[in-house]
């Protein structure tokens, strides 16, 4: 088990590394088919690219299809970019920065067990006398690294 302190060190190394993706998102927003983009960028013909991989146009041209769904594998992309000298490059890149979205989970489970401590007490016929906010702060920055944050 990773001390919080090394969580928050490993948090911040990845998201560095992450955040230097974000503007590869922009570029590469509108391009339906990466094999159609290259191959034409190269001036290949879907023929040309299809002998270089050994197989028949056909079947080129239903790896395209597949990719335009979002249904062909890493393998196969791997191929076809290396018959047109490229590299296939992967990765996840978030939609904010992780710690925002540690942060944002971190709220969330901590308002439903602040719901939940609530409603307990209320049936034993107690009540919390602190304001909700200032619990919420506290608690989020307690648990903000904890192994729990994400079970359900």
């Amino acid at each position: 088990m990773k001390s919080p302190q090394n969580q928050k060190l490993i948090t911040r190394q990845v998201s560095k590394r992450l955040e230097a993706l974000r503007p590869l998102m922009n570029e590469s927003k509108g391009i339906p088919s990466w094999i159609d983009y290259v191959r034409q960028g190269l001036g290949m013909s879907l023929t040309q690219l299809a002998m270089k991989l050994g197989i028949a146009q056909s079947s080129l041209s239903s790896s395209v299809k597949l990719e335009k769904e979002g249904r062909i594998t890493i393998n196969k992309l791997k191929e076809i970019a290396d018959a047109m000298e490229c590299d296939l490059v992967y990765g996840f890149v978030p939609r904010k920065k992780i710690e925002d979205i540690i942060r944002d989970q971190a709220v969330k489970k901590t308002i439903q067990l602040m719901d939940e401590t609530e409603s307990q007490m209320s049936l034993e016929d107690q009540k919390v006398n602190l304001d909700k906010n200032e619990r919420l702060k506290d608690l989020v920055d307690e648990r903000i690294y904890s192994k729990y944050l994400w079970d359900e």
